[in-house]
């Protein structure tokens, strides 16, 4: 906020429900406390006078409106288990609600974490046009008794009201009620991803260098865009753009191969203080259905980028407060072509990237996008092998587990992959059958394990 005013904040609410978005399983088994705030103050709109997306902008205030949003804080119980690092999370809105917080994963490594509601979609439900669920709801329908006191001036008020967001939770804070209780913050990462991570770059490319609140950024299946500081709840995006590299902070993006190209047309590189890794083969988001309308022999693609987000969480904290650089990884292969097309293996498989052990020890043909399937592009398609093809391919069973095992154990060396979800990578290969396994012996191998992840995990 500013030269605005001091945001203020009230809370811990207190409710006869619990907070929309609390974790699937109850974080209290892992030590942590959850809470909710509301945060109060009066937020600017602008636009831009000079300069363009990706350099130096200089940008006027066009107006000001009062706000009135919510924080949905998780924090450690006990502050020696606290690693002075708060994850602050932009709400992500695309299917027209705010999405869940985190059940598992790096935060629950000591972090504290909070969920900023910094866009209208998330107060009021979608706008016409928006595309989105028709059961989504906004958090004032949701729970009117709770919710109902909040107000929003509009999207091109929620870069002021993430900054304010930052202020509160950060080592500087000072409003009279700390939604931290007291724990020693030295470090704010914004954490996003999807459209939240296109609104963070944003952020990011025209504020970072005159707040100053934020010490990294972890995003995830960002598509090489970012809104116009005008835009409403409407836009996915706008226009094409790359991540300043005078910001003078850590990035990390993590992509899958749905957004490779978007990148790859934009001359995206790895720089002093920015990583792209690039998941092969990996959708935008997982699909829950065990079927695709018009598939044609093509299933869900159930592949993740998850597990190397969570990875890439960590080595942004590592950054911020150890200085120790995030690794880079090679990027996924593209042919000379107009347009571009990603180089594909003898399996169809992308050649490059993060390489996950469904792509060094593939029972189908994987693709990040996919078009004609009978759901959004953006969930990508799986193309299981034949009988045939997996028999040529893994004369024994014990071949195709050795190559698995291979690919996690160097994911884990690379550090794109955190030791601790390693077991849980390899034991994946148990539910692959092969045609060669005793019947029944081996789960389905169709698209691989299906999770319980909501459609865009971001």
């Amino acid at each position: 906020m500013g030269e605005h005013g001091q945001p203020e904040l009230l809370g811990p609410i207190k409710a006869t429900r619990p907070p929309w978005g609390v974790p699937r399983v109850d974080p209290t088994a892992l030590g942590y406390i959850v809470e909710e705030y509301t945060l109060f103050g009066v937020a600017a709109c602008y636009e831009v006078v000079a300069g363009q997306p990706g350099s130096n902008v200089e940008v006027k205030v066009t107006g000001t409106a009062p706000y009135h949003t919510r924080l949905l804080v998780i924090r450690p119980a006990n502050p020696d288990r606290f690693n002075h690092t708060v994850l602050l999370n932009w709400q992500n809105v695309s299917g027209g609600f705010e999405s869940f917080a985190p059940s598992d994963g790096e935060l629950y490594d000591g972090y504290a974490w909070v969920g900023v509601s910094a866009q209208e979609v998330g107060l009021y439900g979608p706008p016409v046009g928006m595309g989105a669920r028709v059961d989504a709801k906004g958090l004032v329908d949701e729970d009117p008794e709770r919710y109902g006191m909040l107000r929003h001036p509009g999207d091109p008020g929620s870069f002021d009201i993430f900054a304010d967001a930052a202020r509160v939770v950060g080592p500087c804070r000072s409003t009279g009620v700390d939604p931290l209780a007291g724990l020693d913050v030295r470090h704010v990462i914004a954490v996003g991803g999807s459209q939240s991570a296109m609104r963070l770059v944003a952020y990011a490319n025209t504020f970072h260098n005159l707040h100053r609140v934020v010490d990294g950024y972890a995003l995830s299946a960002w598509e090489g865009r970012a809104p116009d500081l005008e835009d409403g709840p409407t836009s996915f995006g706008g226009a094409r753009t790359v991540i300043r590299d005078d910001i003078e902070v850590p990035f990390v993006v993590v992509n899958s191969e749905f957004e490779a190209l978007a990148l790859h047309l934009a001359g995206a590189v790895d720089s002093k203080w920015i990583r792209y890794w690039e998941v092969a083969g990996a959708p935008h988001g997982v699909t829950r259905r065990r079927d695709l309308p018009n598939g044609r022999g093509w299933k869900p693609n159930t592949l993740h980028i998850k597990p190397i987000a969570e990875s890439a969480i960590r080595h942004v904290r590592r950054w911020v407060a150890e200085g120790r650089c995030a690794p880079s990884f090679p990027r996924i292969e593209f042919d000379g072509d107009r347009p571009p097309r990603i180089r594909r293996d003898a399996h169809g498989n992308a050649i490059g990237g993060v390489r996950l052990p469904e792509l060094e020890a593939p029972v189908a043909e994987y693709r990040g996008v996919a078009t004609g399937t009978g759901v959004p592009p953006l969930f990508g398609a799986a193309r299981p092998f034949t009988d045939d093809e997996l028999n040529a391919m893994y004369p024994s069973r014990q071949l195709f587990e050795d190559r698995w095992q291979r690919a996690v154990d160097a994911l884990v060396a690379s550090e794109a992959l955190r030791p601790e979800d390693a077991q849980t990578m390899a034991g994946q290969m148990h539910q692959v059958r092969l045609p060669s396994d005793e019947p029944h012996s081996i789960g389905p191998r169709e698209g691989g394990a299906l999770d319980d992840a909501d459609e865009g995990w971001a």
